[in-house]
C-alpha cells in the first residue's frame, strides 16, 4: 500500500509524498526484471536498456494543481563496491481520460535522472533527484500511466544491474481531502 507523507505548504494547501513499493508496480510479460528478496523488502533487478516496471495511478483527489515531482528509490546488487559509479533512470509516461488512446508517450516523455552511488557497501538506498512532470501535461485527464527502467548513464556504470526498490511522487495537496 503506498505510503504519505505530508509537508505544510500555503493556507489550505500542503506538498504531500506518497511512496509506491515496486512490488505494488505491474510486471510486464515482455521483458520483466529479476526479483530479489533482501530482508523484507522485494526490489527488482532491472537489466539496463531492457528491463522495464509500470504503473497507473488517477491523479489524485485531493490534487490542487501544480507540477508532480517523480523520483526512484534504488541500489546496487550488495555483492560489489559500487562507490561513485552511475545509474541512470528513466521515467516515460502518458496520461488518459476515458476514450483517450492509451498508446505511445506523452510528447513531453520520457524524464530522466543519473545518480551516483555512494557507498563502498552493498544494499544502501538511494533516492534520486526529481524528475518533474509539468501539470499542463495531465490537466484535464484522469490518469497517469508510467513506465519506469534503468537505461545506460553517461558517468561509469555500475557493475551490476541496478535494483528497483520504489518510487515517491510530491504534489500539491487540499486540506480535508482525500487522495
Amino acid at each position: 500500500m503506498p505510503r504519505t507523507s505530508f509537508t505544510p505548504a500555503t493556507r489550505g494547501t500542503y506538498r504531500k509524498t506518497v511512496s509506491i513499493p515496486a512490488d505494488e508496480f505491474g510486471k510486464p510479460k515482455t521483458n520483466p526484471p529479476e526479483i530479489v528478496d533482501q530482508g523484507d523488502v522485494t526490489l527488482y533487478a532491472l537489466t539496463v536498456d531492457t528491463d522495464k516496471m509500470t504503473y497507473t495511478f488517477p491523479i489524485p483527489s485531493d490534487y490542487a494543481g501544480g507540477d508532480m515531482e517523480f523520483l526512484v528509490i534504488w541500489t546496487n546488487d550488495g555483492g560489489v563496491d559500487d562507490n561513485g559509479k552511475a545509474a541512470k533512470w528513466q521515467l516515460d509516461y502518458q496520461v488518459s481520460g476515458e476514450g483517450d488512446s492509451i498508446d505511445g508517450d506523452h510528447g513531453n516523455s520520457p524524464k530522466s535522472v543519473e545518480d551516483t552511488y555512494t557507498s563502498a557497501s552493498g544494499w544502501i538506498e538511494h533516492h534520486t533527484t526529481a524528475m518533474t512532470i509539468g501539470s499542463s501535461d495531465f490537466t484535464g485527464k484522469l490518469c497517469i500511466l508510467l513506465k519506469i527502467s534503468a537505461v545506460t548513464p553517461a558517468g561509469t556504470a555500475l557493475t551490476c544491474e541496478p535494483h528497483l526498490l520504489g518510487i515517491c511522487y510530491t504534489y500539491t495537496a487540499i486540506w480535508g481531502r482525500k487522495g
